[in-house]
């Protein structure tokens, strides 16, 4: 049975004989093939307000941060949520209390579920 050509369906000249059938090639080889990214979470406990730069840092990465802050004072640890809040915003990720003052910061690649 011959193949079915939509052109000549419609009465349609083709340059392709009519007999001839096209044989899938057996050789083809993907030129772009991309290993899985790894995902990965970052723990930090920082001591003091500069150390958000850190944190910033990883997220731009694409990795996940839990940030202990019981080391921090609360106008500082008030400050890096709040920018990291900013940092979260940008990248269009989230962030999660996890406990009195453990926060988990996602990127947008990462779900938290409760």
């Amino acid at each position: 049975m011959p193949k079915f050509n939509l052109a000549n369906f419609f009465g349609m000249d083709t340059d392709q004989p009519e007999n001839q059938i096209d044989k899938p090639a057996d050789n083809v080889v993907l030129m772009n093939r991309q290993e899985p990214e790894s995902s990965s979470i970052v723990v930090f406990e920082p001591v003091n307000y500069t150390d958000v730069d850190t944190i910033a840092q990883k997220l731009l990465e694409d990795s996940a941060v839990i940030i202990k802050l019981d080391k921090l004072d609360n106008n500082s640890a008030a400050r890096m949520v709040d920018f990291l809040n900013g940092v979260l915003f940008a990248i269009h990720g989230s962030i999660n209390r996890l406990g009195r003052n453990i926060f988990i910061c996602s990127p947008k690649k990462f779900q938290v579920t409760e």
